[in-house]
């Protein structure tokens, strides 16, 4: 398993040192975007179905 592991954890690193110019609002604004999607698809999913 470490073998596998340890080559994708130099890859984060290395794309996290050539991403460090990115702000990080950004990330922020990503994230929420994100989360805010996923509130919108459990919604629009949930309407219709019973609840237990």
């Amino acid at each position: 398993m470490q073998t596998h592991l340890v080559p994708l954890i130099a890859a984060v690193e290395s794309a996290a040192t050539e991403a460090s110019h990115i702000s990080k609002w950004w990330y922020g604004g990503f994230a929420l975007v994100v989360l805010i999607l996923l509130l919108v698809v459990t919604v629009v999913m949930g309407k219709g179905r019973p609840h237990s």
